[in-house]
């Protein structure tokens, strides 16, 4: 897993070669070069998903945007590198009628830089996170929770062999991280986008991703998700209605030691 950082330290000097002798785009598309995981539950988004968990209505909420800086291009287009920055807050609230409680809510950071080169790409990055429980949590439980801030490096490596399907895989190490001394953590996945149908306004799209994290002694999460793409064919703007499934160790960071299982129903749309 460290050999995260001196990939992503050789990705960032590729960008800044290329930057030198390349065709520059000022603030492009954010997922221009590489798009981000559908699957991933901590991927950069506008999102709102429902689900039952312990007997409980529940609702996550995720408000992030993913800013593209700047895109570097050789003069062929063969290989093309692009610097986002992004930031998310991903909260999740226990319905209840009229009071909706409040439960918890992670605050996400990101510094990537993405490589592309025909259907090969890579995506590496510096990260922050921090963890914190929702005052109505706090008070119906009484659980004060503890101090939870991760930094590291994410390195992912893609492929798409055909054009709907996408395949990956990836490794996380952490370079500071409360309370928590585990470090490592490792990615991979697989997605299938269908052609446009009828209007070319719909696609269908089915994604699954599955992780391991040494904090939870390697033991399997997935994250599966089915629905469809709404929006014109090529441009940047979608919205996707999906249904899907999780299992594993919460993605939230103050509850990442509980086990988690429940079927969601969504809406996420990507700018």
């Amino acid at each position: 897993m460290p050999g995260v950082l001196p990939v992503a330290a050789l990705l960032s000097v590729l960008a800044a070669n290329a930057a030198a002798r390349a065709p520059i785009d000022v603030f492009p598309e954010s997922e221009k070069v590489v798009r981000q995981l559908e699957a991933d539950p901590r991927r950069v988004q506008l999102s709102a998903a429902y689900y039952r968990l312990d007997g409980k209505d529940r609702a996550d909420a995720a408000l992030g945007p993913s800013w593209g800086m700047t895109r570097w291009r050789t003069e062929d287009e063969s290989w093309s590198w692009q610097w986002n920055v992004e930031a998310m807050a991903y909260s999740r609230f226990t319905l209840s009628g009229s009071l909706n409680a409040f439960e918890t809510v992670d605050f996400v950071g990101n510094l990537p830089v993405a490589a592309r080169h025909g259907g090969f790409s890579a995506r590496a990055m510096l990260f922050h996170e921090s963890s914190h429980l929702g005052d109505d949590y706090i008070r119906m439980t009484g659980d004060q929770g503890f101090r939870y801030s991760i930094d590291g490096a994410r390195l992912t490596l893609s492929v798409e062999p055909l054009d709907w399907l996408r395949a990956y895989c990836g490794a996380t190490y952490l370079l500071h991280t409360i309370p928590d001394p585990a470090r490592r953590a490792a990615q991979a996945g697989f997605e299938l986008t269908s052609r446009a149908i009828g209007s070319r306004h719909l696609r269908l799209f089915y994604a699954q991703d599955v992780q391991f994290r040494e904090a939870v002694d390697y033991h399997a999460s997935w994250r599966l998700m089915a629905g469809v793409i709404v929006g014109i064919d090529g441009a940047p703007r979608s919205m996707r209605a999906f249904v899907g499934r999780f299992d594993g160790h919460s993605p939230f960071g103050q509850l990442y030691r509980r086990r988690e299982r429940y079927t969601d129903v969504g809406l996420s749309f990507h700018f």
